[in-house]
C-alpha cells in the first residue's frame, strides 16, 4: 500500500496501517498523525525534522539519521516547519517479518536514532526517488522493502556486534549501557538547538553525570558537548547549501550565541568557513 502525504499545509492527515506492507511519503509544512499502532517501521525525514512521539519521548528524526520502531509501538508524529518537510515512513506486514529472520538473531531492534550509513540507507534513498518519479510499480517495492528489511537485520547484528565489544567487564551490562546513553543521544539530537544540559542528559540516561560522561564517551569516542558542536555545525552546513539565510540567522537556528561561534566551530569541524561552504554549493548548483 502506498499513500502520498498531502502538500496543502492545511490538509488533513490519516493513514492507516493494514496487514501488508505499507509506505507513506510527502513533503508537509504542517502534519500531526496521532496515536496508532503501527507493524515494524522505519522512518526517515529530510529537509527539516520529524517528530516521533513514542513512549512518553519526542524524538526528532531529520537528514542526519532513521529511526526503527518495533512491531506493535503505539507512536505518532508531527511536523511544524516553515519549509516542506521530506517524510518517509515504512510498516512492513508481520508476514515478511517472519520470512527474513537471521537464526539465531533477536526478532527486536534497538529502538534509538541511527546516523545514515551504506547499508540501509541506500535502500531507503533508492525508494525515496523512486516515489520522486512517480514510480507505482509494487511489485518493485515490495522487492526492495525485502532488501531493505534484511539489511536492516544485518545493521542491527552488526550493531549488538559493536556493543558486546565495549570495554566493560559484565557482558550483560554492555547493551543495558549502550541502550541508557542511546537514549540521551536521541534527546541531544531532539533538541540540539535549544541545548540539553548535562544533568538532563544524565538523567534521561538515569545515570550519574560523572558515570554518563565516562560511558557516553565510552560509546561515541566524545564528550557530549562536542558531539552536540559536531551535530550543530553538520545541520549549519545543511542550512548554508540550501537556504538563503544568513550566517546569523543559521547560528540562531542550530543554538549557536553568536555568528562568531558558528565561524569557529565550522572552521574546526570542516575547515571552512560558512561563505566557503555558501559558495561552494553555489558552484556546484551552477555547474
Amino acid at each position: 500500500m502506498l499513500l502520498r502525504l498531502p502538500v496543502d499545509p492545511g490538509a488533513p492527515h490519516a493513514a492507516r496501517w493494514g496487514r501488508e506492507n505499507c509506505i507513506l511519503w510527502g513533503r508537509v509544512r504542517q502534519a500531526d498523525f496521532g496515536p496508532c499502532t503501527h507493524t515494524l517501521s522505519i522512518r526517515a525525514a529530510w529537509g527539516g525534522v520529524e517528530q516521533c512521539h513514542v513512549d512518553g519521548r519526542t524524538i526528532g528524526v531529520d537528514d542526519d539519521n532513521f529511526l526503527i520502531l518495533n512491531h506493535g509501538r503505539i507512536y505518532s508524529t508531527s511536523i511544524a516547519s516553515a519549509q516542506p518537510v521530506e517524510s518517509l515512513a515504512i510498516c512492513f506486514s508481520p508476514r515478511l517479518v517472519e520470512q527474513i529472520h537471521f537464526e539465531g538473531c533477536s526478532s527486536q531492534f534497538l529502538e534509538h536514532l541511527r546516523p545514515h550509513d551504506a547499508q540501509v540507507s541506500p535502500v531507503l534513498h533508492a525508494i525515496r526517488e523512486a516515489l520522486e518519479a512517480g514510480c507505482a510499480d509494487e511489485a518493485w517495492y515490495d522487492e526492495q522493502l525485502t532488501v531493505l528489511l534484511a539489511r536492516m537485520r544485518v545493521h542491527q547484528e552488526q550493531l549488538l556486534h559493536r556493543v558486546d565489544r565495549l570495554a566493560l567487564i559484565r557482558a550483560a551490562t554492555r547493551r543495558d549501557v549502550y541502550r541508557r546513553i542511546a537514549r540521551a543521544t536521541d534527546l541531544l539530537h531532539s533538541n540540539y538547538a535549544n541545548g540539553v544540559d548535562l544533568t538532563s542528559l544524565a538523567m534521561s540516561a538515569s545515570m550519574s553525570k560523572y558515570h554518563f560522561l565516562r560511558l557516553f564517551k565510552l560509546v561515541h569516542g566524545l564528550t557530549p558537548h562536542t558531539y552536540l558542536q559536531r551535530k550543530r555545525i553538520g545541520v549549519a552546513v545543511r542550512l548554508l547549501e540550501s537556504t538563503s539565510l544568513t550566517v546569523r540567522e543559521v547560528a540562531v537556528n542550530v543554538g549557536f550565541a553568536d555568528d562568531s561561534t558558528l565561524v569557529r566551530q565550522m572552521r574546526r569541524w570542516t575547515r571552512r568557513t560558512p561563505g566557503q561552504v555558501r559558495a561552494a554549493a553555489l558552484s556546484s548548483t551552477a555547474a
